[in-house]
């Protein structure tokens, strides 16, 4: 059970906050020959979205979209309040 006074501790907390746009596996080789300009393809469909982590678990998932020339996420799922509470009580983050 999660006391007033820790949650209040909890929702003051900074956390960093990742989205993952995709991944794809290539050797080392194939990384060392990267050079400017050069793509990486990711294995996702484009417009698919990307999702959002804290430390290493899922919370959510979004939109990309851009703002002011800035990358940004538009939350389209995620995981509900008490589960995300949980979870970072759970790690420890106060």
């Amino acid at each position: 059970e999660i006391s007033e006074r820790d949650y209040d501790l909890l929702v003051d907390t900074e956390i960093v906050v990742d989205v993952m746009l995709g991944s794809t596996n290539i050797t080392v080789s194939e990384f060392l020959k990267l050079s400017d300009g050069d793509i990486v393809s990711l294995h996702k469909p484009a417009g698919t979205g990307g999702e959002i982590y804290v430390n290493t678990r899922i919370i959510g998932t979004g939109d990309i979209i851009v703002i002011d020339d800035k990358l940004a996420v538009r939350v389209q799922d995620s995981m509900d309040s008490d589960n995300v509470v949980r979870y970072f009580f759970e790690e420890h983050m106060i």
